[in-house]
């Protein structure tokens, strides 16, 4: 087999999916060795071997020990604020990641006979830049050549708007998946897409309406039985499947019934979608105040709005549906698959990829028919425009109020890439070197912000307090952060010690760890 496909992955927080652009230059969803359009992600470790996708997620309650699912909330964080150990070796969350990477990837090789080692992988809008960095890091460990990591909105609407290129409209994304949330507005014209606003929390999702029908089935059978629950894993296990049966139910039912049975002891309760509805309201009320938030952050109403798009399993919800549609004041229509969506935009993002990187006498990527398929009104490839989801800036020192405080280098929505240049003068004198803080937020205080790291830079002897330091923050396709210093000839542009990255070595090193494991 030779290299021929560079494939587009959804890496989801409970379902993941993959797809290519065919021949005719339409995107595929890949289905995987178990001709599933969607691979749950869900890892479960047994022995040598490492089981994922729906073997996984129906062992979960007859093996909850040997189970990770929901690894996607936690990437981006270092092995001492989560891991799992299994055979004893520990795994951090990009590695169990890279897990569900290999699997997606293998499922691909299979069903296209081709190498596969090239992907654009998705990632919710708002994450940050350690858990971008880390999604990069899972699809090396996976063998694959990240060639960008794509905002989910963005994915969404490059799938929904390729057949729509000549017609200029502005799409309003409402992203709920089951773990992370994001709502962006995205304008097609002339062919291009281009990000104008986004906003979210990638600790909302499906999940946080599962919990509440958990709970409710828990303090009952506490209250009845003196005994919670929850307590037990695979009770747990068991009784978070049986509330998302249920609240697959009451998308087209009025009321459900869970029953579940845990230590010889059984409970059955009755739940009408009224009832829950009442009890996610919360949830609910999030998810409208960030969808008012982002119209106000692209200074839009309503009415400037042509299409509403919906992504991710919960906006099946109707109660989810019906908070747009009355927000909105916009009929609702599900135009493209919620599951599939992500992927199929992934899948064209990476064949826009492949093809702005051809150069003059390399042999054709994909045919005729498929480059047409993928250009703009002028003829020229469709290009898609992000903007930053978060500020990115830098902790000074201010003599007047003898206070730290941070200074805005790359402002939220900025387009990207970027690049920013500033000068800052040094603190006192006789510096011997420069402490670059870098942070991303919002707040003007630096314990608001999320650290990114430190960079380091030696300046020569005797200077003056106020002796001038040029900084440039330059913001990369894939939303990563480089930082060059430039203090009086002593110039190098420095990667950022991320407190949760891997290491060039420790990737090597857990890359080899993972090709001992057999993924299955």
């Amino acid at each position: 087999m030779t290299p021929k496909f560079a494939i587009g992955i959804d890496l989801g927080t409970t379902y993941s999916a993959v797809a290519y652009v065919d021949n005719y230059g339409k995107p595929m969803i890949i289905p995987n060795s178990e001709s599933e359009r969607i691979t749950p992600s869900v890892v479960m470790f047994d022995g040598p071997s490492v089981i994922v996708g729906t073997l996984a997620k129906q062992n979960a309650v007859a093996e909850p020990e040997k189970i990770v699912d929901f690894v996607k909330r936690e990437i981006g964080k270092s092995k001492k604020e989560f891991s799992r150990e299994f055979n004893g070796i520990t795994y951090s969350a990009e590695e169990i990641s890279a897990l569900i990477l290999k699997k997606l990837r293998r499922d691909a090789e299979n069903y296209l006979g081709a190498v596969v080692n090239e992907a654009v992988i998705t990632v919710p809008a708002y994450f940050n830049d350690p858990e971008r960095t880390a999604t990069i890091a899972a699809g090396e460990l996976a063998g694959l050549k990240v060639l960008q990591v794509l905002n989910e909105p963005t994915a969404a609407a490059l799938a929904f708007g390729i057949d729509k290129l000549g017609s200029d409209q502005t799409i309003f994304v409402f992203d709920l998946g089951g773990g992370t949330f994001d709502v962006t507005i995205m304008e097609i014209e002339g062919g291009n897409l281009r990000m104008l606003a986004t906003n979210g929390d990638h600790r909302l999702g499906g999940k946080d309406w599962d919990d509440i029908l958990v709970n409710v089935v828990a303090d009952e059978f506490d209250r009845l039985h003196g005994e919670n629950p929850l307590l037990d894993l695979q009770s747990y296990q068991d009784l978070q499947s049986r509330a998302i049966a249920a609240k697959i139910q009451l998308s087209t039912r009025p009321r459900t019934t869970i029953v579940h049975s845990h230590n010889g002891k059984s409970i059955k309760i009755e739940i009408t979608r009224e009832e829950f509805e009442m009890l996610s309201r919360h949830l609910v009320e999030r998810c409208k105040a960030l969808c008012e938030i982002v119209m106000q952050e692209a200074h839009l109403g309503w009415n400037a709005i042509d299409k509403i798009l919906l992504v991710g399993g919960m906006t099946r919800v109707p109660m989810i549906q019906k908070m747009i549609s009355d927000l909105s004041g916009k009929p609702i229509t599900i135009d493209v698959s919620p599951d599939e969506a992500v992927a199929l935009g992934a899948a064209i993002q990476a064949t826009l990829c492949k093809l702005a990187d051809e150069k003059p006498g390399d042999a054709p990527s994909i045919s005729p028919t498929a480059r047409k398929a993928l250009s703009g009104k002028d003829g020229g490839l469709i290009e898609v425009t992000n903007i930053t989801s978060h500020t990115l800036g830098v902790v000074l020192w201010n003599e007047a109020t003898l206070e730290e405080y941070v200074f805005p280098m790359i402002k939220k929505m900025t387009p990207i890439p970027a690049e920013v240049k500033n000068s800052f003068g040094t603190a006192v004198a006789n510096m011997n070197e420069v402490i670059v803080r870098v942070v991303e937020g919002e707040s003007s205080l630096p314990e608001e912000c999320t650290p990114l790291g430190v960079c380091r830079v030696e300046l020569p002897p005797f200077l003056p307090k106020g002796s001038p330091v040029e900084l440039t923050y330059r913001w990369d396709a894939n939303q990563t952060l480089h930082v060059t210093v430039n203090a009086f000839g002593n110039t190098g542009t420095v990667e950022i010690n991320r407190a949760s990255a891997m290491s060039p070595d420790e990737i090597a090193a857990a890359r080899a760890s993972l090709s001992l494991l057999k993924v299955e």
